[in-house]
């Protein structure tokens, strides 16, 4: 009979401790889980803005060639550069109301259509698809000229590299230097399937130092988003330290700026640096650091 209890007791010993060892792999599978997580929707994060900004300077481009640069930062000598990639087939509709005594109102639809993307110069790095802008631009004549410029901008069927953009961004303007970007059910989907969603408000702020230095303008992004990441989890962004994309370095990868990021129950840090030219951004876990580099490099 002891030797019998012997053995009970031993055998409970066993269990005991295979389910505390079973217990501690499942918490450190599921903080590396968590960690990984965080890891990719930090990615997807900094996907997020540089591809939020790429739509913007595609569409304030195409605004500045029908002539409406009033109420929106791009200017008109941009329409030839870099955000005319893959030289778009550029139409839509116009047109003007002056039977307002104290306004003029401008409207329409610009369609910024890339087709196939048989016109990229390079065949790793390709649009595809269009950008619908539905705008209304209102310019009141009272006392002081104002402007006050309202945006739609849609996908349909758009892909920039290898990723697929939906959703709908709405972009309002009150003066030449600042917009507010509100963005809906926004969607990025990648070449594996996968996809993260988000929403959220974002405060872009123009600058430009002299009159004629294009090396002197830069943007600086404030605000946040919320969304589900390609894993399923829920997550929120909110810039702590202005986003800055500095012209001289690049128009849609940032150059310094900080994201503070929850992604589940994990917390995390995205920091694109102290303003340098570089691709390079970090993202730090729970402690542990790790660099990113973006993928493209557009300069000025």
């Amino acid at each position: 009979m002891r030797t019998t209890s012997l053995k009970f007791v031993v055998h409970l010993s066993w269990l005991a401790l295979f389910a505390v060892m079973s217990c501690q792999k499942e918490n450190v599978s599921t903080q590396t889980s968590l960690w990984g997580q965080t890891e990719l929707t930090a990615q997807d994060n900094s996907q997020i803005m540089a591809l939020t900004q790429d739509a913007l300077n595609v569409t304030g481009a195409a605004l500045a060639g029908k002539g409406i640069n009033n109420g929106r930062y791009a200017a008109a000598e941009r329409t030839t550069n870099h955000d005319m990639d893959c030289s778009p087939n550029i139409s839509g509709t116009f047109a003007v109301d002056r039977t307002h005594p104290d306004s003029i109102i401008y409207s329409g639809t610009l369609t910024i259509d890339y087709s196939a993307g048989a016109l990229c110069k390079d065949s790793t790095e390709v649009r595809k698809g269009k950008l619908i802008d539905s705008f209304k631009l209102i310019v009141d004549l009272k006392d002081t000229i104002t402007y006050n410029l309202t945006e739609s901008v849609t996908f349909e069927g758009y892909q920039k590299d290898s990723v697929t953009v939906d959703g709908t961004f709405t972009n309002h303007s009150t003066s030449d230097a600042t917009s507010t970007l509100t963005i809906q059910n926004a969607k990025i989907t990648y070449a594996d399937g996968t996809f993260v969603t988000w929403s959220g408000m974002l405060t872009n702020q123009y600058i430009r130092e002299g009159f004629h230095e294009r090396d002197q303008e830069s943007r600086q992004v404030t605000g946040s988003i919320s969304g589900i990441n390609r894993a399923g989890v829920a997550f929120s962004a909110t810039i702590t330290k202005a986003i800055l994309f500095q012209y001289a370095c690049s128009r849609n990868i940032p150059a310094s700026g900080t994201i503070d990021l929850t992604a589940g129950a994990v917390a995390s840090t995205i920091d694109y640096g102290n303003g340098a030219c570089d691709k390079e951004y970090t993202i730090t876990t729970e402690g542990t650091t790790t660099t990113y580099t973006f993928k493209r490099h557009h300069h000025a």
